[in-house]
């Protein structure tokens, strides 16, 4: 959530949020009380976005490998960072090959 609430805030532009679950991003564009174990982060997910336009998009897995080793880092390290204007070390070999390129 913290990556999210400062995407919001450093920028204007609509908010493309990218997954590889096609249920993770239909529940976020649905009005359907979520019952799941992770409904408490679609509801927060949800109001972050209630000010700002939001595209989901749906990636496939192997379009989805920086998004799995900052996760792993994360989890390796017990630690959230952020990085503005650079690129964390973890993903210097991967970022160049999984860049999306999205038009408005």
């Amino acid at each position: 959530m913290p990556g999210m609430a400062l995407a919001i805030q450093h920028s204007v532009h609509p908010v493309v949020v990218q997954s590889d679950s096609s249920e993770a991003l239909a529940s976020l564009s649905s009005n359907a009380l979520t019952r799941s174990a992770y409904g408490h982060l679609v509801l927060e997910i949800k109001e972050l976005m209630s000010n700002r336009e939001f595209v989901p998009l749906k990636t496939s897995r192997s379009q989805n490998r920086i998004a799995n080793r900052l996760a792993n880092y994360s989890r390796s390290d017990r630690a959230t960072s952020v990085w503005l204007r650079s690129v964390p070390p973890c993903i210097e070999d991967l970022w160049p090959l999984d860049c999306n390129t999205m038009t408005f």
